[in-house]
C-alpha cells in the first residue's frame, strides 16, 4: 500500500521549533481556545472514562445485593455498555463534523445525567438495568469523547499531542482520586451502597457537564483552508485532502484538510493503530475490573487494591504528559512503544505476585502508563496520519472498534476464571495479545508533515 499526502496541505513539523517556542505558542493560544480546552477537561472528569473506577466496586456490591455472579455484574455494568455504547461514536463524530460540537454535546449531557439517575431504579430487572446503562454510556461517550478530541484538534492544531494528553490526564486523575472515594462510598464507612452512589454521580454529571457544554465548549469559525497542493509525498495509500466549507445550521463550518474516511480505513496504518490500541488497552482494563477478586486471591485487601488503582491512574498522568509533548515534537511514534511495552510486563508481575505490596504497586504503575492509550494516543496518531477532514468520524470508529476489546476482555477473563478456577490461561493469553500490540506500534511509519492550518481562528 502507498499513500499520497499533498505537500500543499502539510506544514513543517513542530519538532523544527525549540521547546521554548513550542510552550510559548501553547501559552499564547486564544482565550476561546483555553476556555474550550478547560471545558473538555471538565467533561472528561464526569465522563464514563473519568468515572470508570466506580464499577470496580459497584460490581461486587451489586453481586452481594442481588445474589448474581460477579461475571454477570461485569457483563451488565462494564461489558455490555462498552460493547454497545461506543457504537454510536462514528455517528456522533459525523454529527459533530456536520452540526458542531456544542449542538451535539448539550442534549447528550442532559440525557447522560438523567439516565445515570435512573440506574438505581432498575435494580429489580437486570434487562432494564442493562438498557439504561447502555443508554447512559451512549450519551456519556457522545457528550465526552465524540466532542473533546475534535475541539482540541481544531483549536490546538500544533499542540494536539499535549492537548490529547491533558484529556487523558483529566480522566486518569479523576479515576485516581475517585477510586478510594468510591470504595469508601460503596462498601466503606459511608455505606451509601452502589445505588446511593449512582444518584450522587448523576447529580455531579448534571452540575458539571451541562453548564460546561453550554458555556465553554466551542469551535473555530474562521475557515481553515489549506493551500493548493503542489505535489504528492509518498507515505502509504493514495489519499486526497478536502478543502472549502461545509454548511451547517450555525453557518459555514470549515472543512479542514485531511483524508476522507473511506480511504483512511483501508490503510495498513489505521488498521495497525486500531488493533494495537485495542489489545494494549485490554490489559489495564481487565486488571481494573477484576481487581477485587483477582488480587484477593493473591492476599490483598479491598482497601489496598483501591490505593493501587489510584497509583495506576496517577502513573498514567506522567506517561500521558511526557508522551504527548514528545509526540508533538517527533517524526516517529517511538514514544508509544515503551508506554505499551509496560503492559505485558505489568501483567506478568501482577500475575506472579502473591502478597507483596511493593510489587503490587510496581505492576499497577506499569499498567498505568498505557491506561490512557485508547483515549489519547489514538486520536493523536489519527490526526497526524490522516488530518482533520473526517477526524471525528474516524476517531469515533476507532474507539468503537477498540472498545469492543475493552468491553469483552474483563468479562471473558472473569468467566474463564469462574469456569476453570484459575486466572492462568486468560491472563497469559491477554499478555500475548499485548505483546502483539507493542510490535504493531513499533512498525508504524514516520509521521507525514503536519497538515497545514493557515489561520488562528476565532471562537463561535
Amino acid at each position: 500500500m502507498t499513500t499520497s499526502v499533498p505537500r500543499g496541505d502539510t506544514a513543517p513539523s513542530s519538532s523544527e521549533a525549540g521547546w521554548k517556542s513550542y510552550l510559548a505558542d501553547l501559552w499564547k493560544a486564544p482565550a476561546s481556545a483555553k476556555a474550550a480546552l478547560t471545558g473538555c477537561l471538565l467533561l472528561m472528569l464526569v465522563s464514563p472514562s473519568g468515572l470508570s473506577a466506580m464499577t470496580t466496586f459497584v460490581v461486587p456490591a451489586f453481586a452481594k445485593d442481588t445474589g448474581a455472579a460477579k461475571s454477570v455484574g461485569i457483563l451488565v455494568f462494564v461489558s455490555v455498555p462498552l460493547l454497545i455504547g461506543p457504537i454510536v461514536l462514528p455517528f456522533a463524530g459525523r454529527w459533530v463534523d456536520r452540526f458542531g460540537a456544542r449542538r451535539v454535546a448539550v442534549p447528550s449531557a442532559v440525557l447522560y445525567a438523567a439516565l445515570t439517575a435512573l440506574v438505581p431504579l432498575c435494580e429489580s430487572s437486570v434487562p432494564a438495568l442493562a438498557v439504561v446503562l447502555i443508554l447512559a454510556s451512549v450519551f456519556g461517550f457522545t457528550s465526552g469523547l465524540a466532542v473533546v478530541f475534535k475541539v482540541v484538534s481544531t483549536w490546538l492544531p500544533q499542540h494536539k499531542g499535549i492537548g490529547f494528553a491533558l484529556i487523558g490526564v483529566a480522566s486518569s486523575l479523576a479515576a485516581a482520586v475517585f477510586s478510594p472515594v468510591f470504595q469508601w462510598m460503596i462498601s466503606g464507612s459511608a455505606d451509601l451502597g452502589w445505588k446511593g452512589t449512582y444518584l450522587l454521580v448523576a447529580a455531579a454529571i448534571a452540575l458539571v457537564a451541562i453548564p460546561t457544554t453550554v458555556f465553554l465548549i466551542s469551535e473555530p469559525t474562521v475557515p481553515l483552508v489549506p493551500a493548493e497542493p503542489t505535489g504528492p509525498m509518498e507515505l502509504t495509500e493514495p489519499m486526497e485532502p478536502t478543502k472549502g466549507h461545509m454548511k451547517g445550521p450555525e453557518g459555514g463550518l470549515p472543512r479542514l484538510p485531511g483524508v476522507p474516511l473511506g480511504r483512511a480505513v483501508r490503510t495498513r496504518i489505521w488498521i495497525s493503530i486500531t488493533v494495537s490500541l485495542a489489545f494494549a488497552a485490554a490489559g489495564p482494563m481487565t486488571v481494573r475490573q477484576n481487581a477485587v477478586d483477582f488480587f484477593d486471591e493473591r492476599g490483598f485487601t479491598e482497601a489496598t487494591v483501591s490505593l493501587s488503582l489510584s497509583a495506576l491512574f496517577a502513573a498514567s498522568v506522567v506517561g500521558l504528559l511526557l508522551g504527548g509533548m514528545i509526540l508533538d515534537r517527533t517524526d516517529r511514534p517511538r514514544v508509544v512503544v515503551p508506554m505499551l511495552a509496560a503492559v505485558p510486563v505489568g501483567l506478568l508481575i501482577a500475575f506472579a505476585n502473591h502478597g507483596s505490596t511493593p510489587l503490587l504497586f510496581v505492576a499497577m504503575i506499569l499498567l498505568g502508563f498505557a491506561t490512557g492509550a485508547e483515549s489519547s494516543l489514538g486520536p493523536f496518531l489519527i490526526a497526524r496520519y490522516f488530518g482533520l477532514a473526517s477526524f471525528a468520524q474516524l476517531q469515533g470508529l476507532t474507539l468503537a472498534i477498540s472498545t469492543l476489546s475493552l468491553g469483552m476482555s474483563p468479562f471473558l477473563v472473569s468467566a474463564m476464571q469462574s469456569a476453570t478456577g484459575s486466572y492462568t490461561v486468560p491472563v497469559l493469553a491477554l499478555t500475548a495479545l499485548t505483546v502483539v500490540a507493542v510490535v504493531l506500534a513499533a512498525v508504524l511509519p514516520k509521521f507525514p508533515p503536519q497538515w497545514k492550518i493557515d489561520h488562528v481562528p476565532e471562537s463561535r
